[in-house]
């Protein structure tokens, strides 16, 4: 039993892909599941000194898209791009600067491309996205990349309220009048050296002792309802200017209790507690 048992963990490794980072000395700029204002981020931004992108994997190129060849371009934002097969899962390469090494056979010590600015961007940076095509999931790459050095929690910065176009923020023991039930909102934020604006990966949100929201930002699923996190659309996770939001609250009248646990994919975890004061005046 035992042979067989240490034979089947090494057929597993044999099949068990190894991803490193695809830069040197390198910074995330942004996290996997963030807001952008009318989708999910679905993927991870890094930045480096160095230009040259090396593949997470051995594997093989299936798709290279250079916009000065092709100058309709067939994903959206993405610039130039590569695909590498690794099996059962994809990673993309996006913004790069040249999209046209046909190289079939790809190793991760292998320089792939050079990062660029092409497509929707801001600056000289990559953009990776590691892809499940059977399950319709895009993963989130920092479950198979090497672990960051990162002892920064989040910081929750505060609550607010959306009454018509306006945002009202909360102050903790304050008291507001509402005429109905709004989603509640949270700022929070993530950073690993102090200056980033990160996003999170994991969120539990408790009202008045009932569980209103818990998510992890570990996968994006492609299902009837459109690209989802654990089965939230967009518009059920983040409102327009990239709040989480917490729909279907009901408020009581006086005290109202929130708790928010939010946590990295490092393990770093905050805890808040708030409270508020209801003047309901529903009619």
């Amino acid at each position: 039993m035992r042979r067989l048992l240490t034979f089947c963990l090494i057929i597993l490794a044999l099949f068990n892909v190894s991803f490193r980072w695809p830069l040197s000395d390198f910074k995330v700029t942004s996290t996997f599941g963030e807001s952008r204002a009318d989708h999910f981020h679905d993927g991870i931004d890094l930045v480096c000194p160095s230009n040259n992108i090396y593949a997470v994997a051995d594997g093989k190129l299936v798709f290279s898209w250079n916009k000065l060849y092709f100058p309709t371009e067939n994903y959206w934002g993405g610039g130039n791009y590569k695909i590498i097969s690794h099996g059962d899962k994809f990673s993309i390469y996006m913004h790069i600067e040249d999209g046209d090494s046909l190289k079939s056979e790809v190793k991760a010590e292998d320089i792939i491309a050079i990062m660029g600015n092409t497509g929707h961007s801001y600056g000289r940076h990559l953009h990776l996205s590691i892809l499940d095509p059977v399950a319709k999931e895009s993963i989130n790459p920092l479950s198979l990349l090497p672990s960051l050095e990162d002892k920064k929690a989040p910081e929750v910065l505060g609550f607010f309220l959306k009454i018509g176009d306006k945002y009202t923020m909360l102050k903790d023991n304050s008291t507001i009048r509402l005429t109905q039930h709004y989603p509640l909102l949270v700022s929070i934020k993530d950073s690993i050296s102090g200056k980033e604006n990160l996003g999170i990966y994991k969120l539990q949100i408790i009202v008045n002792e009932k569980d209103m929201l818990n998510v992890d930002f570990s996968k994006i699923s492609l299902t009837e309802k459109g690209l989802t996190v654990h089965n939230l659309p967009f518009y059920n996770l983040f409102d327009e200017q990239g709040y989480y939001k917490i729909d279907g609250i009901k408020y009581r009248q006086g005290e109202n209790f929130v708790i928010v646990k939010a946590s990295d994919y490092s393990g770093n975890t905050t805890e808040k507690t708030f409270k508020v004061f209801v003047n309901l005046d529903i009619k």
